[in-house]
Formats: structure tokens, sequence, C-alpha cells
């Protein structure tokens, strides 16, 4: 085994170290099972020289009744060893999720930026090949060393010139093993691959399907993604070839010995240098000496996969990191003060400050209108109070204290965001509100009417157990927007409340909804509204404008 492979096995063996106790129970099951492999040859080469040569019924007898015994007993344990290995493999995969999981939802927002939502789950997906490292047969290849190296010394002590013959050959499997390695790693890491693009934008056009159907590009999308699947498919069949052809060759040489065996030992017998008692051992303990040549020589096509999986995880998912909670950040259970000075911010993948110089600071009870053009850096702001990117210039401070040494999760809890791009979960619609807070009937009761969904929920069958369907297909857009108001207004402990171009496209009846919430909901809260027309003025006591040129400048009402 490589040293990069071992480096990769030291990742997950913390997901084992926890179940040290299984994995123990589970090897000593293995432990006896070889060793009670061993037997059954042997005894075989006893009932035919004791038992059929000599005519003794009474040995033939007694040796079948152990053979049998042995079988039962090889079986339970191959059964219970089996069970423990599953429990271990499943368990661990699942550990290795859960982590994996976890990591992915705090990746900074960059990455999710820079892959496709597909993309990313075939990537995910990928860890399941990692299942094969902890499967019952991994570590039965680990222990038919101890069966090979059992199978020698009585192959040894029943004939020394044929076991030497037969063990000369061993080399030539691990030269036909070492001929494919490199070419199978790098063919199973380039079809993974293109099944994840594959993936990727395969979910792309099912996410986009009203669109595609609207501008009638069905065919079009349909075109793209079969040159795409053309070339995974290539990729694939390159992958199936090969694996075959290995295996094949593994598995003729293994045939190919067997009839060397088949010869030596014939001959050897007709030549009365071994009994057929002997010759019949041989040809048990053969298994047990090139199962595990076999086996090993094959392993590469069974955990190469696993490897290049384990690898493609690390590479893909660690190379992102936003923050670590474990580090000394400072947490915060309030939010007073937002100052932003002379920040200037440029995109990691763009060439032109999309802010400069730009200044902003609102104090609890202030009501703070950005106002711009597309592209002039409204939301890019938002971003930038959320934490969501780290390489800005100038000063973002949360009540004096600079925004990169502060926790990330304690300052998001006590923001509230009510966007026009705002995500629904396939579930109900009392599950899509309470998704934030777990809320008593009472207070969830008030957000229903105060958010102006209380007659629509009224309305339907199933009230406000209805499924919304996937990001809200089933709802139009006003009331997807009453929902956002309702989950605003369900985490309403929030210090500062942002409204993203919340009424874009919305009646006036919403708008309105949305006016009332902040003048009569928000008073001693930091609110941040962003929106191109002059509608929230009113309710505003600082409005900033951000220009095409991405300056600012800033105006108080009295």
């Amino acid at each position: 085994m490589k040293a990069k492979e071992l480096e990769l096995l030291h990742l997950v063996f913390k997901y084992v170290k926890p179940k040290i106790k299984l994995f123990i129970l589970s090897f000593t099951f293995l432990v006896a099972l070889s060793l009670i492999s061993l037997l059954p040859p042997y005894l075989t080469k006893l009932a035919f020289d004791e038992g059929v040569m000599n005519r003794n019924l009474n040995l033939l007898t007694k040796y079948v009744l152990v053979l049998t015994g042995v079988y039962i007993l090889k079986s339970l344990l191959n059964y219970l060893s089996s069970v423990l290995f599953t429990l271990l493999s499943q368990n661990t995969l699942f550990d290795i999720k859960k982590d994996l999981t976890n990591r992915i939802l705090k990746l900074p927002l960059e990455f999710f930026s820079n892959s496709e939502s597909g993309y990313i789950v075939s990537r995910f997906k990928e860890a399941d090949s990692l299942s094969s490292l902890f499967s019952l047969q991994s570590f039965k290849l680990i222990l038919s060393i101890f069966e090979f190296i059992g199978a020698m010394v009585i192959m040894f002590s029943l004939n020394v010139r044929l076991t030497l013959l037969l063990i000369l050959v061993i080399p030539i499997f691990y030269l036909v093993s070492r001929t494919f390695e490199s070419a199978f790693a790098k063919v199973t890491s380039e079809t993974m691959e293109k099944g994840a693009i594959f993936h990727g934008k395969f979910q792309q056009s099912i996410s986009g399907a009203e669109e595609i159907k609207r501008m009638a590009l069905e065919e079009r999308e349909a075109q793209n993604i079969n040159e795409i699947n053309k070339e995974y498919v290539k990729s694939s069949i390159k992958y199936g070839i090969l694996l075959s052809f290995g295996s094949e060759a593994i598995m003729l040489l293994s045939s190919l010995v067997s009839v060397l065996l088949l010869y030596l030992g014939g001959q050897s017998v007709i030549q009365e240098s071994i009994s057929i008692g002997t010759y019949m051992a041989f040809t048990g303990y053969f298994g047990k000496l090139y199962a595990p040549v076999v086996n090993w020589s094959l392993s590469m096509y069974t955990f190469k996969p696993a490897f290049v999986a384990l690898e493609r995880i690390r590479d893909f998912f660690m190379k992102y990191s936003e923050e670590d909670e474990t580090l000394d950040k400072i947490k915060i259970d309030k939010i007073n003060e937002i100052e932003m000075k002379k920040v200037r911010f440029c995109y990691p993948d763009g060439k032109e400050y999309v802010l400069r110089n730009f200044n902003l600071k609102a104090e609890r009870g202030d009501k703070v209108l950005l106002k711009g053009p597309n592209g002039s850096g409204k939301s890019t702001v938002i971003r930038l109070l959320l934490g969501f990117y780290e390489n800005y210039e100038g000063e973002i401070l949360i009540n004096g204290v600079e925004l990169n040494k502060l926790s990330k999760k304690s300052l998001r809890s006590r923001v509230s965001i009510v966007s026009q791009k705002i995500f629904l979960f396939n579930d109900t619609i009392e599950n899509n509100i309470k998704i934030i807070n777990n809320v008593d009937d009472e207070k969830y009761e008030i957000v229903l009417r105060k958010s102006g969904l209380k007659a629509f929920v009224e309305s339907l069958p199933l009230k406000d157990q209805t499924l919304v369907g996937e990001n809200g297909v089933k709802l139009s857009g006003g009331e997807i927007h009453k929902l956002a108001i309702a989950r605003a207004m369900v985490k309403s402990d929030s210090d500062v409340f942002i409204f993203d171009e919340a009424t874009a496209h919305l009646d006036k009846d919403t708008k309105e909804l949305i006016k009332k919430f902040i003048k009569d909901e928000l008073d001693n809260k930091i609110c941040i509204i962003m929106d191109h027309s002059d509608y929230f003025d009113d309710v505003c006591n600082k409005i900033v404008h951000l220009t095409a040129n991405y300056y600012d400048r800033s105006e108080k009402h009295e």
C-alpha cells in the first residue's frame, strides 16, 4: 500500500476508533473463522487415507461427522461476522456522511457560488464508495494472510517440492496487478468526475424546467445533457473494459495455476510420491494458498475506487472553510450597532471593485434604505454584513468589534431576512414557517394573521398542513412573500431585519403588509431595506444611495 493511501486511511481511522470494541469482536470471529477454515482439507485427507483407502467405515464416519460440525461452525461464524461488519461499516459510513453533511452546510458562500448543486450532491454520493474499506471482505482480505501462512506451512509438511513450485508463480500475480493500477486509478477518477458533471447539469435542467419550457428550449437542453452523458458513458465503458480485462487476467492466471497443480499432483500420485489423500489435501489448501493471492491482486479493483473517492472528497470539500467555532471567536447575544467604514470589496473571481469606500452606520431604531440600480452593490453589502466574505478592505464593526473576530453563527442568529429569493422546503406551510424557531400555537396564530396568510391557509383543504412543493412551486409569488414575512415574524427576537428587494413584483396589499410590519413591529430594531422605488422613504430615517460608479452618499430624514 502506498504512502498516499495510508495517509487517506488515517483520515477515516478516527471514525472506526470509537467502535473499537465492535471491531475487536468482529475481528475475533474472523480469526476463529480463518483457523477453522484450515481444518476441512486436512480432515478430507484423513478421511481418504485412513478411512476410504483402509476400508474403515467407522473412521470414515467419524471424520465425516467432524467435518460436518466444522462446516456448520464455519457457517455460523461467517454469519455472525457478516452481521457485525455490516453494523461496523454502515455506522462508520453514517458518521462520515454526518460529518461531511455538517461541513458542507458550513462551507462559505463562495463554495456554492462556484459549484452546481447537482455536482455537489454527486460528489457527496461518492462517499458511498468508502463502504468497501470497512466491509467484511476487506478484513477477510487482511486475515487471508494468516490463512496463506497456515496453508503454506501445512503444504510444506505434506510435500516441499510441490509447494515450492506453486509458490514460484505468485510474483506473476503482483506484476499483472501493478501493470493496470495506474491506468485504473486514472479512469476511475475520470469516470467519477464526468458522472458528477452529468448529474450537476441534469439537476440544473430539472430545476429550470419551467423556464426551459417557457422558452421552448426542451430539444436544445436535452441535446446538451445527452452530449455530457455521452462523455460519461464513454468513460464508464473504458472503466468497465479495464476492470474486466484486469480481473480476467488475474482469474486466468489462477486457473492456469490450478491446471499446473493437477498436472504436478497427478504426476506425483502416479509416481506414488504422494497419496491420493495428500493430493486431495493439496487441492483444498491450494484454495487457501492462492485465494489470498488472487484477492490481493483483485483488491485494486475493489479498493481503488474507494481511495479515489476519499481523495476527491478531501480535495473538494476540505479546500474551503468558513470558520472554526472552536477558535477564539467572540459570541454576541445582541446587536446594538452596525458600522461600515471605507469598505472596499471585490468578489474572489471578479476584476473590479463592487464597493469603493462605502460607509454605513445604523443603531437600534434606525431604518436604513439602500437605493441604487442593479449591480450597484446593495446585495453585496448584506453579504458582507452576514460574514459571507472576509476578503474586504476597510472596517465592518458590530457593536464596535471587527466582524472577522465574531462567531458567524452567533451573528447570523441575531439577523432576520425577508428576501425576494426566499427558499422553501418541500414541506408543509407550518413547518416552513417554524423552521427557524419553535413557537407556541398562540404566537403561530398571531404570525399567520399579521403576515396575511390566515385567509389563504383557511381556504386550503389541508390548511397549514398543505405541502408547498419544491421551493414553493405550488404557491403564488405573493403567498411566498407572505410566508417570508411570517418567518421573519417568528424570529421576532432578532436585532437586525433585512429586506432584500422584498417588494419586487408584489401587489399593493402585500407591499402595505410589509410596510406595516416594519412600522408596527420593528420600532426598536435595526432595519436595512433594499429597494429601487420611493415606497419606503416615509418609514426610513436614513437613505444610502449606491450609484453606478459604486460610491455612496447619504442623507437623513428629519
